[in-house]
């Protein structure tokens, strides 16, 4: 008897033991893939932010949806400007600028560039040189690292969710209409494998701060024009 008395204690001991454990480790195993997967989410809402900007530069407006946005990034051109040559110190205070320069230099009349003292001797060619080159957008916009584009509109880890995205106008407190774009995705979306007690206790958190918070990974916003910020910077 006293013999099992004895496993009894040392199982229960054991058990007690490893709950504690088990509640300190638990959180920390949470924050650290959290954390993980919050940096994969990020980065995709970042290539979305830089794919709608460069969108928005080419068509005046940004992508209503993802199809839309990837077959820009996949098909679309990027335009660049290539700058050649600047005016003297000279010339700008006799009043000449920029836009007078090309303007000259334009019409291809090697007098009238010569005789607005715009022509450059040592290269036989005019002293400015202003051109637009085009490239492939995804070369253009992510030219460091390869990214899967028809990834673009899916979570990670989100089991095929894609983000949700939308478009809108606001009126500022200038009275200028703007463009604004947000894409976001819940913190349940891509984590909702993970404990769930301690998943409820991080949207509590977010939601028990000051302010409209949305408890998730958001970039932009339909509601102020923020300049394209994500709710993580």
């Amino acid at each position: 008897m006293k013999v099992v008395v004895r496993v009894l204690l040392l199982a229960a001991i054991a058990l007690l033991a490893f709950l504690s454990w088990k509640s300190i480790q638990g959180p920390i195993d949470f924050n650290a893939e959290v954390k993980s997967r919050d940096t994969q989410v990020i980065q995709r809402l970042v290539d979305i932010r830089t794919a709608q900007v460069a969108y928005r530069s080419q068509n005046g407006t940004y992508a209503y949806s993802f199809d839309d946005l990837i077959n820009f990034v996949k098909e679309g051109k990027v335009a660049s400007p290539v700058k050649s040559g600047d005016l003297t110190e000279e010339q700008l205070e006799s009043g000449m600028t920029e836009e007078k320069a090309m303007q000259i230099i334009r019409t291809g009349n090697e007098k009238a560039i010569r005789d607005a003292g715009l022509w450059d001797d040592t290269k036989n060619a005019p002293q400015l040189s202003r051109d637009t080159i085009f490239t492939p957008a995804a070369e253009t916009l992510f030219p460091n690292r390869k990214v899967n584009i028809d990834s673009l509109a899916y979570v990670p880890f989100g089991n095929g969710a894609e983000f949700e995205m939308a478009v809108d106008s606001l009126i500022t407190g200038s009275g200028y209409t703007v463009q604004v774009f947000e894409a976001k995705t819940h913190f349940s979306t891509y984590l909702s494998d993970l404990n769930r007690k301690l998943l409820a206790q991080k949207i509590e958190e977010v939601l028990g701060r000051p302010g409209d918070k949305y408890p998730g990974m958001m970039v932009g916003s339909l509601n102020s024009a923020n300049n394209n910020a994500g709710n993580w910077e």
